[in-house]
């Protein structure tokens, strides 16, 4: 009875450790996300300023960090990008990214944009951010960052029409174009041949701003080179043998 009794005791205290450690409060920034081994929050916190910066304004950005359910020690995992204002945390999810892939984490993140940056923004700037669990706790995968990317919808110069759509600003988004055949090749690194599918501007880096005098033609053929934020880098093989590069839209040749 007494071994019991110190069977219960021990196992009362280790149950009491794992739910003080992974017993975070609500974050104010995002709700925390469970893992197996523990917990991943959003916090609010205050940026460093610069050097020479004398504002007395405090500007608060968001931090995602790691808590272990072990020992309650915190790791940071990344800072989301401040750009004149906080923003929301739009979403946070785990999603398996490839076939064999451990789960990452990814954060869709969105600002208001205030100031005038010479570009007609019609609500938010997305940024999209993932994190791979790796055996030194979670670090950003840099290729799926910039495969999903950053950037907002556009407004014609006049703002009646939308001339571009950013396309990842949910998690619905996210997950529907993982499990798409056009990703899984993308991930592979698997030759990708595409045909444009109307007349086709081409621009010299995935802004729309960043237009070239230089087009493609309904039936032209193109090689995949990259993807970025729902824009393609292709090259083109002329008819006498030149090699054009540069940036189309992704649904000008059939997706991405």
């Amino acid at each position: 009875m007494g071994i019991l009794k110190n069977t219960l005791a021990i196992v009362s205290v280790i149950y009491s450790v794992g739910v003080f450690a992974c017993d975070v409060q609500a974050d104010k920034a995002f709700p925390s996300l469970l893992t197996e081994n523990g917990v991943v929050v959003f916090d609010e916190a205050p940026i460093e300023k610069e050097p020479g910066d004398a504002s007395a304004d405090e500007q608060i950005g968001i931090e995602v960090s790691f808590v272990s359910c072990s020992d309650g020690a915190k790791k940071l995992i990344g800072k989301l990008p401040f750009l004149a204002d906080t923003g929301k945390v739009r979403a946070a999810f785990f999603a398996r990214a490839g076939q064999d892939a451990k789960e990452s984490l990814f954060v869709i993140h969105s600002v208001n944009i205030r100031s005038d940056t010479g570009v007609k923004y019609s609500g938010d700037y997305y940024t999209v951010h993932v994190y791979q669990d790796s055996a030194n706790g979670y670090v950003r995968d840099e290729r799926l960052s910039t495969y999903f990317g950053n950037g907002g919808d556009i407004l014609s110069d006049d703002y009646k029409d939308l001339v571009h759509v950013f396309p990842y600003k949910s998690e619905s988004s996210i997950i529907e174009k993982l499990v798409s055949t056009s990703y899984k090749s993308w991930y592979v690194g698997a030759p990708v041949d595409l045909t444009i599918n109307k007349k086709t501007s081409i621009h010299s880096s995935p802004v729309l701003a960043d237009v070239t005098r230089m087009y493609l033609v309904a039936g032209d053929k193109v090689k995949q080179e990259g993807v970025e934020a729902g824009w393609l880098s292709i090259m083109f093989k002329t008819p006498k043998g030149k090699e054009i590069r540069g940036w189309i839209k992704c649904e000008n040749a059939g997706g991405c």
